[in-house]
């Protein structure tokens, strides 16, 4: 699909008519930033990233402070690590009724994320529960009430929450993540010894309900040299320095090379890359 000339027309046709609607509907002095990022979006200006290592799969939002870590960590995440008791009870009855945890790498878009992460196609190493499905209201309900409590429903937010394992012997192949707009937390839920991950330059491990933040739009790497899964609480989620109206505008944004492109990582990253004339 993305070979064809006239998807790519259509994609920046679809991005220019987004754009002269936000501008009706904000006002171009809140977009300024959104004009920029459309512009490096498109290809119609570089903006390279401060850090040979952040090299985020699909969008780079300019003006955005970019680091590997970030150490002050929302105000959120002290109710987050509070709620460590509530959550690891209710893994743990998962885990004690055998809920299914699905191989990350699975579905459409299966080839890309083997190629990705180094991983086979529906290997078990990394497998994960996803709290945002219906049936983690009934069968978390604790976790799910918290995750609707911390973060902003209303700003597709998170836009990732999930329980994630990993197995003793797994690796998960550097890589970077789509967009430098969001970020990543992490609380350790249950713990194994060699477990470790590489975000930039720094390497770190996970400590049972303590959390920390990182920018995967960086390379990162996790490895597993214990003898215990590991399993952590994970939740995507925007930028705080981002503003309500930029959210929203890339969120449309976003919508149209999903439009254009369709909805896996891989179709949007390779029309982007054409779009941008990167290939």
């Amino acid at each position: 699909m993305t070979n064809n000339p006239a998807t790519l027309e259509n994609l920046k046709t679809r991005i220019d008519e987004k754009m002269e609607q936000l501008r009706d509907q904000y006002g171009s002095d809140q977009l300024a930033r959104v004009e920029e990022f459309v512009q490096v979006m498109t290809g119609a200006k570089r903006e390279e990233p401060v850090s040979a290592l952040q090299r985020p799969v699909l969008y780079f939002f300019p003006g955005l402070t970019d680091r590997a870590w970030h150490d002050a960590v929302p105000a959120w995440m002290a109710r987050l690590e509070g709620a460590f008791p509530a959550i690891r009870r209710e893994l743990d009855a998962l885990l004690a009724g055998h809920a299914e945890f699905t191989p990350y790498v699975h579905g459409s878009d299966a080839d890309y994320r083997s190629e990705k992460f180094k991983l086979g196609a529906l290997s078990k190493d990394w497998t994960v529960y996803d709290l945002l499905e219906p049936a983690a209201e009934s069968q978390c309900p604790e976790t799910s009430r918290l995750i609707g409590a911390l973060f902003r429903p209303e700003f597709g937010e998170p836009v990732t929450a999930q329980f994630s394992a990993l197995r003793p012997g797994a690796r998960i192949a550097p890589h970077c993540g789509i967009a430098n707009f969001f970020l990543t937390a992490h609380m350790g839920l249950v713990h194994s010894d060699g477990c470790s991950i590489r975000v930039g330059a720094e390497t770190r491990g996970w400590t049972e309900g303590k959390g920390f933040v990182f920018d995967d739009s960086f390379e990162h790497e996790v490895w597993h040299d214990g003898n215990d899964v590991r399993i952590v609480f994970l939740a995507r989620f925007w930028h705080p320095e981002l503003t309500d109206e930029e959210i929203e505008s890339i969120g449309s944004l976003h919508e149209c090379v999903i439009e254009a492109a369709g909805a896996t990582e891989g179709a949007q990253r390779e029309a982007l890359m054409r779009l941008r004339g990167e290939r």
